[in-house]
């Protein structure tokens, strides 16, 4: 077998750079604020006013680069785990250094704090802290089981909450959608942990199922998956119909979700049907913001 030219290579290595960067999520972050700027905080008869507002655009773009950065460096503290959890993928990654994934968080985390700050001083402030934050996750609070899985959710949402605040806009409704949301990202938080059990064990990574034990995570699913219709059936009267029947979708596949992980736990492919159902519900989580 012919050895690869340096040109393939390097190719080769800057395809898995960015197979690092969790693209969807992205692509989820980027449309979802777009969404929400254009038909929950602006004015109706004003849309094209905000689409052609530069300070949207600078705020979206912003939370992406520092998005980018966050997945560099989870990767970068995730490595030794990954490599047992996800070999396959782990070993085309590993094409890419160490050192240089972190050079290119760093540039990430550079661009998107020049955007924030052609913005504003205080935008800037304010996604170094968003930055701060995902590299705190990744280094400290992703070990710690429940804070982290909370923190997780918390900084999923944080973007949404700064194009908010740019365009001053604050409501019950909107807080209560994203609550809803916050159980979808804990349960997927939890489902990693059943999911990468064996590697984080190896590795002695400290996670729900690591370290109170398979059943008690899943009797977390079980009781995230009973505790989210609470809220859901008495906030109702603040949602439109369409949000209502959308909403009503996404709970009932977050149950089948969480049952299938309840029940079939030691099916590692099963499992990622389960993972792929979450991302479902956040799809239809962010195609429902126009209706808010």
């Amino acid at each position: 077998m012919r050895p690869l030219s340096r040109r393939k290579f390097r190719a080769l290595q800057t395809l898995a750079l960015f197979t690092q960067i969790r693209w969807w999520n992205i692509v989820l972050l980027v449309l979802g604020q777009y969404l929400a700027a254009l038909f929950v905080f602006s004015n109706p008869l004003d849309r094209w006013n905000t689409f052609f507002d530069a300070g949207t655009h600078l705020t979206v773009w912003a939370a992406a680069s520092i998005l980018s950065f966050g997945f560099l460096i989870n990767v970068f503290y995730d490595l030794e785990a990954d490599s047992i959890n996800r070999p396959k993928q782990t070993a085309f990654e590993r094409l890419v250094r160490p050192r240089t994934s972190l050079r290119f968080a760093l540039l990430f985390l550079f661009i998107g704090e020049l955007i924030a700050f052609s913005l504003s001083w205080r935008a800037s402030i304010f996604y170094f802290i968003y930055a701060g934050g995902l590299w705190f996750y990744s280094h400290k609070l992703r070990g710690i089981p429940i804070l982290g899985h909370i923190s997780a959710a918390v900084l999923a949402l944080y973007p949404f909450f700064g194009i908010a605040v740019y365009h001053h806009y604050s409501s019950v409704h909107t807080i209560l959608y994203g609550l809803l949301l916050g159980h979808t990202l804990f349960s997927r938080e939890v489902l990693k942990d059943l999911m990468m059990y064996k590697g984080d064990t190896i590795v002695g990574k400290q996670t729900i199922a690591s370290e109170f034990g398979i059943e008690n995570a899943k009797r977390a699913l079980l009781l995230n998956a009973i505790l989210v219709w609470v809220p859901a059936f008495f906030t109702r009267q603040f949602f439109s119909p369409i949000v209502e029947w959308s909403l009503f979708g996404m709970l009932i596949l977050l149950s089948t979700a969480n049952i299938i992980a309840l029940t079939q736990s030691d099916d590692l492919k099963i499992m990622r049907w389960s993972h792929l159902l979450y991302k479902v519900i956040l799809v239809m989580g962010v195609m429902t913001i126009p209706f808010l």
